[in-house]
């Protein structure tokens, strides 16, 4: 007797890693540049450049560019050095053929040093996620190739049935207004990206979404933040999509190229911006299945081989948005904010003991004195939720505003927490049929009476008397076969031939 089995294919999660490296590098300053008086600011990006995926390891390159802003001795105008430091980092893991890596690199935090007038020292604090999907399958018995009672129980499985990632480059002209200062040169850009809308057509995925380009540029030797805005649309083919598929789809910036001038013109109000990025896809699908958990004969004497079967069911999808509102001390009071940025760590167990993750946020703000000073903290933003059993990611919400008070710089800004709530259970189902001698059976009355026991099923009765439930239903007039009435007298019909 050979078990009927269908078989699902889909992926696997073999890695789910979050790495915290420090990187650094040392900057000589340029001979054409004056000797440094005072560093006043760093701020950069750090992004994933190429991942190559083997049989037990995943090696990623990236790099973190960063700007150091400071002012030269015997000037007033501020200055900056362009620090690139490169990184490699190195996943252990075991990944079959056919896996796919999905990785990003965020940075956290800078710190700047001099270690003397002509040469700075930089420690950048990095966060590293990187997510290895396995092809794998999940063989499940649905049927028989020989007549017998067979028992079926329904269950749901969600799992991830498409992988995919796809590099992509949006361009944009930036002008800028008579109003606001030309541009000299750029410190750094600091890109947001968000998706605002995701579908599926047949086989492919389609987005929409915006980069929020906030740019820190220097303009008469005065620092000068501006944001612009990218729309994203793009469309990724997946195979193996089915019609109501839930997409969870990230974007990471691969690298950002700024051109004062450009196409508008080279008097320093303008900008030409290239965004190269990547977008990450995971399709899921929900499978509603029936499974053999258990058989018997009526004719023969089988013996059913259980084995476990593990499902995942989704319960509930969402968003929960937290605002965060925090005030910050100051050195000096400040008159007015030039730059801010928030980095957000993994989703962990904070300190308090509630789920969420660490914001460090990053301002550059001027003194009542007129003297350029940044400031640095970390904030702990709580998601609100307290089970192990949800899987958290978090993304920056909006925009981030930041403003002077008596008390220091009152920073806002939201974090969006995107939740799935699993349940994984553990199923006993039929992984073989064997068929044994057959035994001989006792002699039985010509009339059996059997009572039945609260909680007690039709299939028990019927295959501890080998006969089958539509036997014992016809029996006793029992119109309803999926229970047998508690405390009711059942006659149990023999087998016939």
């Amino acid at each position: 007797m050979e078990l009927k089995k269908q078989t699902l294919r889909y992926f696997q999660a073999v890695l789910d890693a979050v790495s915290a490296p420090e990187i650094s590098a040392d900057m000589i300053v340029p001979d054409l540049y004056p000797d440094m008086a005072h560093i006043a600011d760093a701020t950069g990006q750090a992004c994933v450049k190429e991942t190559a995926l083997r049989e037990d390891r995943l090696d990623l390159t990236g790099m973190a560019r960063i700007g150091v802003l400071y002012l030269p001795e015997g000037e007033d105008g501020l200055r900056k050095l362009d620090v690139s430091i490169p990184f490699n980092h190195v996943f252990d893991g075991r990944f079959p053929p056919g896996s796919e890596a999905h990785c990003g690199a965020r940075l956290l935090d800078v710190d700047v040093r001099a270690v003397n007038p002509r040469k700075v020292s930089v420690l950048a604090r990095l966060s590293i996620h990187a997510v290895v999907h396995a092809p794998a399958e999940l063989s499940v018995p649905f049927d028989v190739d020989e007549p017998c009672e067979i028992k079926r129980q329904a269950c749901a499985a969600y799992m991830p049935v498409s992988v995919k990632s796809k590099n992509f480059t949006v361009t944009d002209e930036m002008g800028f207004s008579p109003a606001r200062p030309p541009m000299d040169d750029i410190v750094a850009a600091l890109p947001r990206l968000e998706v605002s809308d995701v579908k599926t057509v047949g086989s492919k995925v389609v987005f929409k979404g915006a980069a929020h380009i906030r740019i820190l540029y220097i303009s008469g030797g005065e620092p000068v933040s501006v944001e612009h805005e990218l729309p994203l649309s793009q469309i990724i083919d997946m195979d193996g999509l089915s019609d109501g598929a839930a997409i969870d789809l990230a974007l990471h910036v691969t690298g950002v190229e700024l051109d004062i001038g450009g196409a508008i013109g080279g008097d320093g109000r303008g900008v030409s911006i290239t965004l190269h990025a990547e977008a990450q896809a995971v399709a899921h699908a929900e499978y509603r299945i029936e499974a053999i958990v258990d058989l018997y004969s009526t004719a023969d004497n089988l013996r059913p081989l259980m084995e476990p079967i593990h499902l995942t069911e989704l319960v509930e999808r969402g968003v929960r948005r937290q605002p965060v509102r925090e005030m910050l001390e100051t050195d000096g009071d400040a008159r007015s904010i030039v730059n801010t940025s928030v980095a957000l760590g993994p989703v962990t167990r904070l300190e308090s003991g509630e789920i969420g993750c660490e914001a460090y946020a990053s301002l550059l703000y001027v003194t009542e004195d007129g003297e350029f000073r940044s400031l640095r903290q970390k904030v702990a933003v709580p998601s609100g939720l307290d089970t192990e059993d949800v899987s958290v990611s978090a993304g920056q919400a909006g925009e981030i505003a930041a403003a002077p008070s008596p008390e220091g710089i009152e920073l806002r800004f939201s974090v969006d927490f995107t939740t799935s709530l699993k349940k994984t259970s553990r199923l006993m189902a039929v992984g073989g049929v064997q068929k044994e001698e057959a035994r001989e059976r006792p002699a039985r009355p010509g009339v059996v009476l059997r009572r039945c026991h609260p909680g007690e099923g039709l299939w028990e009765i019927a295959k501890q008397y080998c006969t089958t439930i539509s036997e014992l239903c016809l029996a006793n007039g029992l119109e309803d076969c999926e229970a047998a009435p508690d405390g009711k007298l059942l006659l149990i019909p023999k087998k016939r031939s």
